[in-house]
Order: C-alpha cells, then structure tokens, then sequence
C-alpha cells in the first residue's frame, strides 16, 4: 500500500513492531525495560481513573485535567499513561520532536519518574507519517481512551490468541471496528486511531490515512475506474483502487495526499457530514459562508479544481486523464471563472443589458452568465460534459434580487428554459447548462443571511467557514517557511512552534468571547487570515532585535512581545472597534478590555 520508505518512518515502524510484541503481546515497557506496565491490572487502573472519570470542564487544559485524573494512582499507571502517549504520537508529523517528547516527559515528572530526552526510544519522533489534522490534538481524551481499551481488550487474550491476532490484519481491523463501533455511542468524532493502528501495524496491508471522511472521499472520487463490483469494507475498496491505479501509473509511488491523485479528491473541508465538494455534485450550486479572512474563496478554488478533475476523470477515464496532467492544469484554469460583486453589480452586468453599439443605437448585449451559457452551448460534443465553475465572490454585497431578476428560475430547474424580459423582435429563452456549476461566497457583516431572499436560500446548499485553529497554524507556517527559505529569518519552525500554538490557542479564545457576545455572535468572528499577519511583524521583529531572541511571540511568562501587540494594534483592535462603532461606550470599552487580556495575557474569555 502506501508504505513510506524513508529511514525515519522506517523507525516509526520498527517502533509499532516493537509495542506490539512487548506490550500487547507481552505485556512489558517501551520506556522503562521489562516492568510490567501494559498488564491487564495496570490497564484497568487506567481505566478506572481516566476512562471512567472524564474531566469535561472547559477552564483547563488537557495537561491540568490528566494530572489529576492520575494523581492518586500508583507510579506505574503513570508510566502507562505516558507510553499511552508515545504510541498517540508516532503518527503526527505535524507535531515537532520537542512537543512530542517534552509532553511525555511531563507526564513523567508528576511522579518523578526518569526520561532521557535523547531516549533511544524517541528517535521515532523525528519527524512522523502524516498530518491527521486538528482535530487529533483537540480530542486527545477521545483518542487515549481508544487506545486504551483496544490495548484493554487484547489484554484479555490468552498471549497465544494475542500473538495469533497479530498475525491476521483483518482480524485486528475487527477488534478496532467493533470498539469503533461501541465508541461512537459515548464520543461524536470517530477515533482516528482506528486507522493509524492500523497502518502503523500493517503498513503494507493499509493507507497512511487517518481519518475516515478522507477514506470515503477517495472511494468516491475514484470508485469508477473498477471493473468489478467495489468491495464493501473501506479499506479493501482502497487496496483494490491502488492495484487498478498502479496499471495506469506503473513507474509511479502512488500517495493519496501527493500528484496526481490528491487533486482529484481533496478539499480543505474537513468535519462536514456532506463536504462541500460532495453537495456541488448533488445541488450544483453551493454557497461558502461566514466572517471575513476565512479562506472561503480560496476554498471555492480549490472545490472548482477539485470538481473538474474528477469529472474529467470519469469521462476520460484513467488511461487518458493520467497522461495528460500538463494539458488538465491548463483546462481547469480556463473553466474556472471568477465574479466579485459589490453594491454597483447588476443585471446588465450578470444576465444582459442595453448600451450603446459601434453605430450609435442601443442594442442587448449579454453579461457574465449568458456570454457562459453561449460560450457552453458552442463547444464541440466531446468537450459539452467537462464542467465550468462560476465563483460568485461576495454575492451579497449586490442586491441580489435585481443582479438575477426572472433567471432565480433557472437556479431552480435546470430542465426549462426561461424567458428573458426585453423587447426584443422574438423573446430569448436561457437555460442552464447541466456541466455549469456555481461556488457562492458570502460575507456575513456585509448583510446578514436573514436578509437573504428565501427563493434564493432554497436554490443553493450553505456551508459555514469560520475560524480554523488548523488553517491558522497551517498558513503561519508556510509564510515562516517561506523566509526561511529565503534566507530572511534564521530561526525554524520548530523553534517557534510553541508560541503560535498558544496565539491559536488565544485566537480560538477571543473568537469564543466574540461569540458569546450580544452585540457581535459567530458572524463576527476574527478570521485567521488576520491572525497570520504576526509572522510579518515577527519577522520585523527579529530584524529589529540586537540579540538573539529564545521566544519570538510570548516571553516565558505567557505575556504577549511585540509581535503579537502589534497585531493587537494594528489589526484585531482596529477591526473590533469597527464592529462595535455602534454599541454604547462603556459596553464597548469593557469588552475591548477583555479581548485585549483574552490575547495579550491569554486569560479565559
């Protein structure tokens, strides 16, 4: 499968070998040699204070919450906890080595129990497997109690069963689907572990996926291309995908996540019961909605690319799309088009209008929308199925009503034509194409959705973007990467890792605070595109600095330095006292004031 042969994961592996013979087989340590630390005794202490005793209080921190939690229990359930961890770690490489290491080390240090830094055992964590996204961090609890009671139930075992189970990856995948199963009745998200256990046990039997969404969207996205029946089970569907793709693509190491197949499948839309990408396909029409600097019309590129190159695949099938990956760029490109409305947009601009000819008289000429639907219409047979997406960027800063007028019709039945108002000689009928696809963005402080025509909701399927945690930290690193690349900052990413984790953590804090807030709610949340901008004032920042600076956005205090206060300074303060122009003084003075202390000293909102 999608086995990575790097020397480092490599280790990773050699790593998961060796968890399962000497704690799940055995029964025995990573850390701390040949104590007993993964026996069914210790796991059910484990269990018992953790598993059975949830901390779900919103005033502290995952750390706060599992020291207590393992206060009263005897040293060797911590060190439990803290192997728990190592294995919860081996897949991310979106965590660096120090958060990985210093997080188990912590753990440690409430018993005052020893672990080397440079611990053999934590070569590992030099890099990691894949990104499983934010939601992996942010539902820790969740995924330890997973992998405790998987570890619980093989425990159980006779060690003869234990080692005979190991030796049959679909049994395993059996053990985990049913307590997937029993999880999802007490846990919303479904644990990602179930499919990192199973690729870091049996990396030539699984994808280096971990999230069950991705799975389903790739089966979708490439289910056709099998000439017999698709197997009922995810992961034997995917392995019956790969075999079918490496015919098309022989001299190729195929990833899901890498050219030429992640385009095909994937959107930055992570969490939806339906993504946006799925609903275009069902409705056609879509609108990307939500606060300012919330990538919505990035998204809306992404889903049109996304969009394009499956169909394309479909229609070509796979011999022919593989072949000609120069030749798809370029037609994505030329089928995607872009709208950006404001208050001055209307129907002459979108359906068609009077103006002035060469010879002085008036005459119909046609806006955006008809010149695509002519353009559609006039291409060749073969060509008549590929898709074209129109983006409509902030259609809400137009009135709407007046910008569509008699063709909100045409939204709705794509099967009947509609006649257009005018005086012409003999009345024009318009209708949609089938392949015309919409992608509406919307932003809510420019007009509320309440005052979005109903006729207009009905035709479209809405999708919320509000502030990301991830994309913040993911954009942030890019731009940091970026400099480093350049040679304009010296210091790399994994030095300042910790301190944009704790802007996000602020940022999701503030954005919490706006929420919960009469006067503003989620329409007038902090996108985290305003947020990126502390990587500029950082590096400024650095430049400015005589001497070498060990922290770069919070000193160790906790205490805001002087990028993050000129972000506060320049862009979250400016922005807030806008939203809040109108709202009495003193109202608006008291909630600047906790915003301020929200980001700057990272108090609770």
């Amino acid at each position: 499968m999608a086995r990575l042969s790097d020397p480092n994961s490599e280790s990773i592996f050699a790593a998961a070998a060796e968890w399962r013979h000497r704690c799940l087989i055995a029964g025995k340590s990573i850390l701390w040699g040949d104590s007993d630390i993964w026996s069914a005794a210790n796991l059910q202490k484990f269990k018992a204070c953790f598993i059975d005793r949830p901390d779900s209080s919103k005033d502290k921190n995952f750390e706060q919450k599992f020291r207590e939690q393992l206060a009263s229990e005897a040293e060797d359930v911590t060190r439990l906890a803290c192997e728990l961890l190592f294995i919860y770690f081996l897949f991310p490489s979106s965590i660096t080595y120090g958060r990985k290491v210093g997080l188990i080390r912590e753990v440690a240090s409430w018993k005052a129990l020893e672990v080397a830094e440079n611990a053999p055992a934590f070569s590992c964590f030099n890099d990691g497997i894949g990104d499983p996204g934010l939601a992996f961090n942010t539902s820790r609890p969740n995924e330890l109690t997973y992998l405790a009671r998987f570890a619980l139930t093989i425990s159980e075992l006779s060690e003869i069963d234990r080692t005979s189970l190991f030796q049959d990856h679909a049994r395993t995948r059996g053990v985990l689907d049913k307590l997937a199963d029993e999880h999802r009745e007490v846990f919303v998200r479904p644990p990602q572990l179930r499919h990192i256990l199973l690729y870091v046990l049996f990396p030539d039997e699984y994808e280096r996926i971990a999230s069950e969404g991705h799975k389903a969207r790739i089966c979708e996205a490439f289910g056709e291309i099998l000439d017999e029946t698709a197997p009922e089970d995810t992961d034997d569907f995917l392995r019956a995908i790969r075999g079918k793709l490496q015919e098309f693509l022989p001299n190729k190491s195929l990833d899901f996540y890498e050219a030429p197949l992640r385009e095909c499948w994937y959107t930055d839309s992570d969490g939806e019961t339906i993504s946006p990408l799925q609903a275009l396909h069902i409705k056609k029409q879509i609108v990307l909605y939500g606060p300012p600097g919330t990538g919505k019309t990035y998204l809306a590129r992404q889903l049109s690319e996304s969009l394009i190159r499956q169909i394309l695949l479909k229609l070509w099938g796979p011999r022919r799309y593989f072949s000609a990956s120069d030749d798809i760029d370029s037609l994505v490109t030329r089928h995607t088009q872009r709208v950006q409305f404001h208050p001055g947009y209307g129907y002459e601009d979108f359906i068609r209008g009077l103006q002035i000819g060469s010879s002085g008289q008036t005459e119909y000429r046609d806006g955006v929308l008809l010149q695509m639907v002519e353009a559609l219409k006039a291409k060749p047979e073969g060509d008549r199925h590929i898709p074209t997406v129109l983006i409509l960027d902030e259609m809400n800063r137009a009135d709407l009503s007046k910008v569509l007028g008699e063709c909100f019709s045409l939204l709705e039945d794509r099967n009947s034509d509609v006649t257009l108002g005018g005086h012409d000689a003999e009345p024009r009928r318009v209708r949609l194409p089938e392949n015309l696809y919409l992608i509406g963005t919307m932003n809510l402080i420019d007009q509320s959705l309440e005052h979005v025509d109903f006729a207009l909701r009905r035709r479209f399927l809405w999708f919320f973007r509000g502030f990301s945690r991830e994309d913040f930290v993911a954009v942030s690193k890019h731009r940091w990467d970026t400099l480093l690349a350049s040679g304009q900052i010296k210091k790399g990413w994994d030095k300042v890792e910790a301190d944009f984790e704790i802007l996000a953590d602020r940022a999701e804090r503030l954005n919490t605070l706006i929420d919960g807030n009469n006067y503003l709610g989620p329409q007038y949340q902090i996108g985290h595109t305003y947020f990126c901008d502390v990587v500029s004032f950082a590096h400024r920042y650095l430049i400015a600095s005589e001497r070498r600076r060990n922290r770069v956005l919070f000193n160790s205090k906790g205490s805001a330095l002087d990028p993050v206060l000129a972000l506060w300074r320049y862009s979250v303060n400016p922005l807030m006292n806008q939203y809040l122009s109108g709202i009495d003084a003193v109202e608006r003075d008291a909630l600047m004031e906790r915003a301020e202390t929200v980001l700057l000293a990272g108090a609770s909102p």
